[in-house]
């Protein structure tokens, strides 16, 4: 026997130990009538393998002991035991990776409506209402802004980057504090008021009295057909969520994100055009 022979053997043994149990069990050759009951049964209850005995194991498979050792020898393992915890290693690693996969594929589809919600807002923002409405709130005195439930943090997002433009800006978290500032506008201010997912009853009221008065007042909803345009004086439509039932902090914040830089940009460049750069403003007690 040559060393390149005993070489030979010594690999071929430790790639078949290493070698995935299930798959050594489906590439094996064909099995005599018995082997292959043990076979068969391993392949298709593979989790519930592990954690039978093996007389168990013989009982379930309908075949003897003596078989199942024989298998176990003939798949390169010492016995039932060497086999089972390979098995079960198996086993762990597979669920992982199936774990892993599912969080790979949640995040790409997460991404992907994300992208989608965004893309499908700018196409139903119409640049010339922006344009319009970005002096307008440029020039007000105060700006208010109010979004009830899930459309709070989206309200919040709005009031923060307008601030940073200059846009003297207050958001309201309280509808009682909404409905007051509302009334104690002027012709002069202005009131946005963001409906994200439908129309509130609270958002509505609050928009409905800064219109009553006069302010020049601006609608954030996927619905512009709802009843709101009749209250406001503009009206910017953001995109539905690709699919309901999904949080709207998760998807439907980015479609805000994008319409505040709009807003922003726009802003800006009127500021520009003016002559004018009104500077950010930082001071605090403006959320109610």
């Amino acid at each position: 026997m040559t060393m390149d022979g005993q070489y030979t053997r010594l690999s071929s043994k430790a790639e078949k130990m290493h070698a995935p149990v299930l798959l050594k069990l489906q590439a094996a050759l064909v099995y005599p009538i018995a082997l292959a009951r043990v076979k068969r049964y391993i392949l298709e209850n593979p989790i519930k393998v592990v954690r039978l005995s093996l007389g168990e194991l013989s009982a379930a498979s309908k075949s003897d002991q003596a078989t199942i050792i024989r298998l176990c020898r003939e798949l390169g393992y010492k016995g039932f035991t060497d086999f089972k915890l390979a098995l079960s290693t198996e086993n762990r690693q597979r669920e992982s990776d199936v774990g892993v996969c599912s969080t790979a594929i949640l995040l790409d589809e997460t991404v992907s409506m994300v992208s989608r919600s965004v893309m499908n807002t700018r196409q139903l923002l119409q640049p010339k209402v922006i344009a319009s409405t970005a002096p307008r709130l440029a020039k007000a005195p105060h700006v208010n802004i109010y979004g009830s439930g899930d459309s709070g943090p989206s309200a919040q997002v709005l009031f923060h980057r307008l601030r940073r433009t200059g846009v003297n800006a207050h958001v309201f978290a309280n509808v009682g504090y909404a409905h007051k500032a509302a009334e104690a506008m002027s012709e002069v201010d202005a009131a946005i008021g963001v409906f994200e997912s439908s129309v509130s009853p609270d958002t509505l009221g609050f928009l409905r009295k800064a219109h009553r008065i006069g302010a020049f007042s601006v609608a954030i909803t996927c619905s512009p057909k709802s009843g709101i345009a009749k209250v406001s004086n503009a009206v910017l439509q953001i995109a539905r969520l690709p699919r309901p039932g999904l949080s709207p902090q998760l998807i439907g914040l980015p479609r805000v994100v994008f319409l505040a830089e709009a807003l922003a940009i726009s802003i800006s460049e009127h500021a520009e055009s003016e002559g004018t750069t009104p500077a950010p403003v930082y001071d605090r007690g403006h959320n109610l």
